[in-house]
């Protein structure tokens, strides 16, 4: 909940990143301070001026944003001005959404869209998450080890939403890019989660691994499997199906398919 003390607006601002509206000046600052990451040069224009001023009712503010546009400020000066104005964000927190700019400033514009991309897979958006992997991979850069990044990352994406075949090929793209160990054994636990063995013995000798080191990563996600948190969940729903609680199954269904929507949304 957004304690607003200050008027709500009649018509929001619209956010086509985020795909939100926010109704206040101080709905827009809490998207800035957990969507840093999320914003681009494009934030600063025209439109929020103008919807500040008239519908935040904040004219001066409005004015400054205005004027760091008229002289080609950055987008840190833009966006800590609505903050030390709002009073939403404390110190601390206006600090944090500076340095977290300042760190994207000292990039390439191909690291700030991965840490981005990275940004909706940390929030559950991983069908926007791979969209811009995608988008990355089509664009030109030479740092293979930056590239193996975005492959393995986008494999993790595929697998939180259960595409494992998917997740497997990024993952084998991800170790013939950048050889880490990592991506190799995400790409067999792709592998051994479709129970796709012939799949699991093809990537493991085409990465170069014996079949030792093959066989212990399968051991080490069996034991994965057999974690007691996994072992007492299982046992519940063994339970609930012996009891005929329908009720309770059908609240862990309903759940499931509210998250992977939000997971799948845009």
């Amino acid at each position: 909940m957004i304690l607003c003390s200050q008027m709500l607006a009649a018509l929001p601002y619209y956010i086509d990143e985020a795909s939100l509206h926010v109704y206040s000046m101080e709905e827009l600052s809490y998207y800035i301070l957990h969507n840093v990451y999320l914003l681009e040069a494009d934030f600063m224009n025209e439109e929020l001026c103008a919807w500040i001023e008239h519908e935040g009712r904040q004219k001066d503010l409005a004015e400054q944003l205005r004027e760091i546009l008229r002289k080609d400020g950055t987008l840190l000066e833009f966006v800590t001005c609505i903050l030390n104005r709002t009073g939403y964000c404390d110190r601390e927190e206006i600090k944090q959404v500076t340095s977290a700019l300042a760190g994207l400033m000292n990039k390439s514009e191909y690291e700030c869209r991965k840490i981005r991309a990275d940004r909706y897979a940390a929030n559950g958006r991983y069908a926007s998450a791979i969209s811009e992997y995608r988008r990355l991979l089509d664009t030109e850069e030479k740092n293979e080890i930056l590239i193996g990044s975005v492959w393995h990352n986008m494999g993790t994406a595929y697998a939180r939403l259960l595409l494992f075949p998917e997740a497997a090929d990024c993952f084998f793209r991800a170790y013939q890019k950048n050889a880490n160990p990592e991506s190799v054994r995400e790409c067999l636990y792709a592998y051994r989660c479709m129970r796709d063995e012939k799949g699991f013995k093809k990537a493991s000798e085409l990465c170069g691994l014996t079949g030792e080191e093959a066989a212990e990563i399968g051991r080490e996600l069996f034991e994965i499997s057999r974690m007691d948190r996994i072992g007492a969940f299982g046992e519940e729903l063994d339970e609930l199906f012996e009891t005929g609680d329908t009720g309770k199954l059908y609240e862990f269904v309903k759940e499931w398919k509210d998250t992977y929507r939000k997971n799948c949304r845009m």
